[in-house]
């Protein structure tokens, strides 16, 4: 733009050099019709200018003004599109290291929540075996404890059956010397 402004005049070879960019370069093809429009407004108001029947007067006229208004306005606009794209850039960056953050805060949640569960099942898988440890050696000290009642029931039935015995032989015997005195007393 500074050097365009700096030569302000027409110059064809700057039209053929677009021409032949608008093929390679991007954008190239809008920036030679912008061109080409703004030269023939020019050369149309120029024409208008003249009074009719005058001829045209054979002066060298420079285009450079076009061509420089035209680049100032490109830059301008390329500037605008430029700050945009890196703003919407931005706000994706930003979006993407939201997202990123809060998929790692949730990994490493789930992380913590699944060590936490098998610890909390290791504990009562430990818990478990201990209560099944000790349920097996009550149900050992129960049948223990079923057979000494057993025996023991046993033991008082006979001793019981024994001692019943005992006391109707001494009410015989008792009998037996309460009749002897009485014989003897007699």
């Amino acid at each position: 733009v500074q050097v365009v402004s700096a030569q302000n005049y027409d110059r064809p070879q700057a039209e053929m050099l677009l021409q032949k960019m608008s093929g390679v370069v991007p954008g190239m093809p809008r920036v030679l019709a912008a061109l080409l429009q703004e030269k023939s407004r020019s050369l149309r108001g120029r024409s208008a200018d003249l009074e009719p029947g005058a001829p045209e007067v054979a002066a060298y006229e420079s285009q450079g003004g076009g061509v420089l208004a035209l680049l100032e306005g490109l830059l301008k606009r390329f500037k605008g599109e430029l700050a945009a794209v890196e703003e919407d850039e931005a706000n994706q960056a930003h979006e993407f290291s939201l997202v990123e953050l809060h998929l790692t805060n949730t990994i490493e949640k789930d992380t913590a929540d699944r060590d936490e569960k098998a610890t909390e099942k290791g504990k009562r898988a430990a818990a478990s075996a201990k209560a099944k440890g000790e349920l097996g050696e009550t149900k050992k000290e129960l049948a223990a404890d079923q057979k000494l009642q057993e025996e023991i029931q046993a033991t008082f039935s006979a001793k019981t059956a024994t001692y019943q015995q005992n006391q109707k032989v001494r009410q015989q015997e008792l009998e037996a010397i309460a009749k002897a005195i009485e014989i003897i007393s007699s």
